[in-house]
């Protein structure tokens, strides 16, 4: 969900990322089609110390999402930003 917007993101290109926290991210934009094929991206990372934050550009196109986006933090301390579109 796009906190600005309250829009549910989807079927989109993540373009970057900014975070803060330590333990592993993960943000999901797949889906299984009616055949069992699994199409689109999961984006998985660490982050390892509480002070620092970090910032992933992804050059190019950006990594292809199909289908809801999920992000998921490892604690409630933790931040998630992603640059979409």
């Amino acid at each position: 969900l796009d906190t600005l917007s309250s829009v549910a993101v989807a079927d989109t290109r993540i373009r970057s990322i900014y975070y803060s926290g330590v333990g592993t991210f993960l943000i999901t934009g797949s889906q299984t089609d009616e055949n069992g094929s699994t199409s689109g991206s999961n984006i998985k990372f660490v982050g390892t110390t509480n002070v620092d934050a970090g910032d992933i550009y992804i050059p190019d196109n950006g990594i292809r999402m199909i289908g809801p986006v999920k992000v998921s933090a490892p604690t409630s301390g933790s931040t998630v930003t992603v640059f979409y579109g």
